[in-house]
């Protein structure tokens, strides 16, 4: 069979409303898994002559072939140091790829996301460390787990374990409530921790199932930032359901956490369901999270943790999306 793949903006996203080159792992996994069957696979071929009627099928999204029986991506066939995949805010240390532990999330309640209700299947932890070993020898110096939300328990503690000697900087996405051993993630290798905070309102948070507690999401911020590690949050605006002063609260709150620098970075978004409505008034808000960069404050706990020059071209990249923000 013959399979032309064609990544876009969308290939790796859970919110059709974020639209962003990241490198589609789940895609490249999946174009291995045939590649690996004796299937002809082509990547993203913009430059070829071969004719579209040429492949059997074209695909631009996952189709969820049975996680656990997917294979490491090739990262050569697939692409992965193109430019347009590094220039994303996940990686500081370039060149960066991802990886995917685990198909599903764990949690896998929040209304919002793709992942709602898909079963949760885990890699080996043995198998995912091979992984980030050939990750670092062909080249790559960041990592970022894009499964849903990261393993905890058990897994968690022994790719902790396993991690370390490997000496790569490590991300992923993280879910609130499971307290990890912060201290040891950091001597691990782990660096940025990506959290859904969604809203500051009880109502919504409820709403969306999306099962944290504010207070309890706030300490571990502050503790995971304790031992150097860089949260970053992402919150919605233009839920249906709240008002305008609910969505100011939830600004609020994303302001004090990067003033004070428990997050170190932050995203918003809007409330995208199908089906539902979107509260277009509140749009004016995803920019204004970048507002907290008028504080001294804020630039104190950005500017003291710089080490290396990697830090300082990092903290550049962010002041240019700060300046594409207040100004669009």
């Amino acid at each position: 069979m013959n399979l032309l793949y064609k990544p876009h903006e969308y290939s790796q996203q859970r919110q059709k409303e974020k639209k962003r080159w990241i490198w589609p792992v789940h895609l490249a996994m999946e174009a291995t898994y045939y590649k690996e069957r004796g299937h002809t696979v082509v990547w993203d071929d913009k430059d070829a002559i071969t004719p579209t009627h040429f492949f059997r099928r074209v695909v631009w999204e996952p189709e969820y072939l049975p996680f656990d029986k997917l294979p490491a991506p090739d990262r050569k066939l697939t692409n992965a140091f193109d430019p347009k995949y590094q220039a994303n805010g996940n990686f500081k240390y370039n060149p960066g790829t991802y990886i995917q532990s685990a198909g599903g999330c764990w949690w896998g309640r929040c209304t919002f996301c793709k992942e709602e209700c898909i079963r949760y299947e885990l890699r080996d932890v043995d198998d995912v460390i091979k992984e980030i070993r050939q990750c670092k020898k062909l080249g790559f110096r960041e990592i970022f787990d894009d499964a849903a939300s990261f393993a905890c328990g058990r897994w968690r503690d022994d790719f902790v374990k396993k991690l370390g000697p490997i000496g790569i900087n490590f991300s992923c996405n993280m879910r609130f409530g499971t307290f990890p051993d912060y201290y040891k993630m950091k001597k691990a290798g782990f660096r940025m921790l990506l959290y859904g905070l969604e809203s500051h309102n009880k109502k919504t948070l409820k709403k969306i199932s999306k099962g944290i507690d504010i207070k309890r999401a706030i300490k571990e911020l502050k503790l995971a930032a304790k031992y150097g590690l860089e949260p970053h949050i992402a919150v919605m605006f233009g839920y249906p359901w709240e008002s305008d002063r609910d969505a100011k609260r939830t600004l609020e709150l994303v302001h004090y956490l990067l003033r004070h620098g428990y997050a170190k970075t932050a995203q918003a978004s809007l409330y995208d369901v199908p089906g539902e409505k979107v509260k277009k008034s509140h749009a004016k808000y995803v920019n204004r999270i970048y507002e907290a960069a008028y504080s001294p404050l804020f630039w104190w706990n950005q500017l003291r943790p710089i080490r290396n020059l990697d830090d300082i071209k990092y903290i550049w990249k962010g002041i240019k999306a700060w300046k594409y923000a207040v100004t669009s």
